[in-house]
């Protein structure tokens, strides 16, 4: 019977990867590493290359008991209650964490989930209209969106993640959902579906809500399950990249992101530097007078080991990035 049931699973994966849809990380996330009938039995009968893709984006189960209740975020102001974790992504276990349950206003990491809606719902090679709205959103950071212009999903993305751009996320969630308001809807379904512990969004951008908030835990696995689709993870790669559009005229110009994360950047006075040993994979900010300075970062060693980790509520920049290069220095240097 088991063997039945392995084979039966294998014809759809089989369906599944000669089917009409051409993104290639369509089945990737779909199984876990308890699943011992699809890790044992379908492993050996498709070939050894496609087997890692079955436990790839497995999510580490964190309890409160394997938290560190004692460390101090901040030295400095010890009453400061901040929020770290780091994730050691390569066998998926925590290496340290401390308040990774507790709420906390998002920021921009709420475009996290917006980009994981998006993705989920359409081709990246979609044409986006920008609409009056959208051209004439300015609060908090925007990218120069016009009405009337015409991006294509993976373009706004960029604008999105790379750029942290408020506009673009209203430009999606009209593309998907009709409204931001719907598109709201499915992030706070999509979150649930996920197994978030005690997330609320309220907006696609992160803009400050009293009732938009999120936990690093569930921060944590929404940026897993974006990290299933490769242009997701191109796109947090990018320090600055060029993309072209068409505007109201039909007229054929290009744009620039740049990248809001100061190890990555190019610029001198805002550039941060980090273990020479450490490649910096990807990453998504947050930032505004309520939530503080947010990061999670997405690192790799010399050995090849990944890391993910995240610090919540920094008081400042200096303190962010002194955190997270306290964090990689202490715990993801050597395995």
């Amino acid at each position: 019977m088991k063997r039945l049931l392995a084979l039966l699973l294998c014809f759809v994966l089989v369906l599944g990867l000669t089917g009409c849809k051409d993104k290639d990380a369509e089945l990737m996330g779909n199984y876990k590493a308890e699943d011992s009938l699809v890790q044992v039995d379908v492993g050996a009968l498709v070939e050894a290359s496609f087997a890692p893709m079955l436990t790839e984006f497995y999510i580490c189960d964190i309890s409160h008991d394997m938290l560190d209740t004692d460390y101090v975020f901040d030295e400095e102001k010890p009453d400061r209650k901040g929020s770290v974790f780091v994730i050691n992504r390569t066998t998926n276990e925590l290496v340290f964490g401390y308040r990774m349950d507790e709420l906390f206003f998002p920021a921009s990491l709420t475009k996290l989930m917006t980009a994981l809606v998006t993705m989920e719902r359409c081709s990246f090679d979609e044409k986006v209209i920008i609409s009056k709205e959208v051209g004439e959103f300015t609060r908090g950071s925007v990218s120069e969106l016009k009405e009337g212009d015409v991006l294509t999903v993976k373009d706004l993305l960029m604008c999105l993640l790379v750029s942290s751009a408020n506009n673009a996320s209203i430009a999606l969630a009209e593309h998907v959902a009709g409204s931001e308001e719907a598109f709201v809807e499915l992030m706070n379904a999509e979150i649930k579906r996920l197994g978030g512990r005690n997330t609320t969004f309220k907006n696609a951008s992160g803009l400050h809500d009293e009732k938009h908030k999120t936990t690093p835990y569930d921060v944590y696995i929404v940026y897993q399950e974006c990290m299933k689709y490769k242009e997701f993870r191109e796109i947090v790669g990018i320090t600055e990249k060029s993309y072209e559009y068409t505007d109201a005229k039909g007229k054929k110009l290009s744009r620039k992101v740049y990248t809001t994360n100061c190890f990555k950047t190019r610029d001198e006075k805002e550039h941060v530097d980090y273990p020479s040993s450490i490649t910096i994979l990807g990453s998504k900010t947050g930032t505004t007078n309520a939530a503080g300075y947010c990061m999670i970062l997405h690192i790799q060693n010399r050995a090849g080991t990944e890391y993910l980790i995240g610090v919540f509520r920094a008081e400042n920049k200096d303190k962010l990035y002194g955190k997270l290069n306290e964090l990689m220095t202490t715990y993801c240097l050597t395995d």
